[in-house]
């Protein structure tokens, strides 16, 4: 094997990893959909504080929602009654909303919108940490009791049957213990703050939190609490109502341990009501915005980080190397002559625009014209240049011409022939001349057809919605054609077209 083989094998197998790769971990971790039609649930919430001001200086500040393993929180914004002041004070969780300003005696609305979508196949990081519950300061007859209680579930194999039996304990009219802590519970935190607390003290991990469940349409909802226990392993969400275990999917996480929910400092009569509205979207628009969310490099540092308009300019120019693969295929492995090797890619991009029916029978009108002027001109003897700017205005007067013949017709499309480069018509026509006083017209029907035909085939794969969005999210993909044109590159054995011809070689 020689040095520039190994160079080039090389070479490619790096394109291949780094272009496969990226893509898979769009997939896999960002949740980027492969299918440019899949759209997944989306919820708006809002969360809903009235209250009394007093007069003067008013601060609310209200716990956020937090990401979980298969929710993520996006998109939070605020409309705040009489000019208020909106900031987070932080990120991550545990972070708070807060709005802040001078503001008359009276009612005053504040509203905190979000949007979350569900992670795909619950692959978010989750909570790293809990929050260790502080130890209760209990009286002598307080610590008795619960000492009792976490006795009575210490014989329970694991922490999931400790927890069953603490609330049914908690839950019964006849448990004197729980009884005595539950009269104190106003006191001690809640019947949450004192399960939790006994639990720990029978050696169960268990954190509190407070919680949304996520539905298609509801109003005037408010936070449920549950515990989180650590059982083998895993972390489990239990409904202390029924004691069953019940599943995360749509609990969108709001509050934990001791922290508040709201506090306001200069009002009264202060309330929290959320709502919740389902709907569809395009996967890959939440899968982009979470990623813009996390400043994620592959997000941050592409296409997706320009303007809107440049965007879809670049939306295009993705599609062109696919079509020089096409053509690269046509004329290394299969043995098509073009006129050219970008000429028949720009002929597709113009077919874009003018439909592959009409773009053909303009690009032959245009061609074959130009032809009959370009042969007349050859015997004038002209030299390169004026000879090749002659053709150009030929190619500008017979624009005009089909453009004002197919107007007076009625004939719109005859207008779209000005979407074909002028500089390129030219060229293509001299080149054609060329070959045809040099070869013959068969050539010149072999390249003209060679490249018609390789026009229609790159203009099917740019057409085609599926290998546009495709390209369009995962650019990484070039990085792939690039490995497979220099694959083709390096290759020296038969075309298709050349079996025929070369098969007596091979025979024994």
């Amino acid at each position: 094997m020689s040095n520039k083989t190994l160079q080039v094998r090389l070479i490619v197998l790096t394109l291949f990893v780094v272009g496969l790769g990226a893509v898979l971990y769009k997939i896999f971790v960002l949740g980027f959909p492969l299918l440019p039609e899949k759209r997944q649930t989306v919820w708006a919430v809002e969360g809903h504080v009235s209250l009394q001001a007093q007069g003067g200086p008013l601060s609310v500040s209200l716990n956020m929602p937090d990401d979980s393993e298969y929710l993520q929180v996006m998109e939070i914004s605020s409309t705040g009654d009489r000019g208020l002041r909106f900031a987070v004070d932080k990120e991550g969780p545990g972070r708070r909303a807060t709005w802040q300003g001078e503001v008359e005696k009276g009612p005053v609305d504040i509203f905190l919108q979000g949007r979350v979508v569900r992670r795909d196949k619950g692959g978010g990081p989750g909570r790293q940490q809990r929050q260790e519950e502080p130890q209760l300061a209990l009286e002598e007859a307080q610590q008795a009791a619960a000492t009792a209680l976490a006795k009575q579930v210490a014989d329970r194999a694991g922490s999931w049957a400790k927890t069953q039996e603490m609330l049914r304990l908690f839950n019964s009219p006849n448990q004197p213990e729980a009884q005595l802590l539950l009269r104190q519970a106003g006191k001690l935190g809640g019947k949450m703050r004192l399960i939790s607390a006994v639990l720990t003290q029978a050696g169960v991990k268990v954190a509190r939190v407070k919680g949304l469940r996520l539905e298609k349409n509801s109003r005037n909802k408010k936070l449920q609490s549950f515990l989180e226990i650590e059982d083998d392993g895993r972390w489990l969400l239990v409904n202390p109502r029924t004691g069953k275990i019940e599943p995360g999917q749509d609990l969108l996480l709001w509050q934990e341990g001791s922290e508040s929910v709201l506090e306001v400092v200069g009002g009264k009569e202060s309330r929290l009501r959320l709502a919740t509205l389902a709907s569809q979207m395009m996967a890959g628009k939440s899968a982009l915005a979470a990623a813009r969310k996390a400043h994620h490099p592959l997000v941050d540092f592409s296409i997706y980080s320009l303007p809107l308009a440049d965007q879809n300019t670049f939306k295009l120019l993705l599609l062109i190397p696919l079509g020089a693969l096409v053509v690269v295929i046509l004329r290394n492995l299969v043995g098509i002559s073009t006129s050219g090797t970008f000429m028949p890619i720009l002929i597709a991009l113009v077919f874009l625009q003018t439909k592959i029916v009409t773009g053909m029978a303009l690009f032959l009108v245009v061609v074959s014209v130009g032809l009959v002027l370009r042969s007349y001109l050859s015997h004038l003897n002209l030299l390169l240049v004026p000879r090749i700017s002659a053709v150009l205005v030929f190619v500008i007067i017979i624009y005009v011409a089909i453009s004002v013949v197919s107007n007076k017709l009625g004939f719109a499309a005859g207008l779209q022939v000005t979407f074909f480069p002028m500089i390129i018509i030219s060229w293509t026509i001299e080149r054609m001349c060329v070959l045809w006083e040099e070869e013959g017209g068969r050539d010149v029907l072999i390249q003209g057809s060679g490249s018609l035909l390789a026009a229609s085939l790159i203009y099917l794969v740019m057409s085609n919605h599926y290998v546009s969005q495709l390209v369009y999210v995962f650019p990484e993909l070039l990085l792939v054609v690039l490995a497979i044109i220099i694959m083709i590159g390096s290759y020296t054995g038969y075309r298709l077209s050349e079996l025929r011809r070369f098969e007596p070689l091979v025979r024994p």
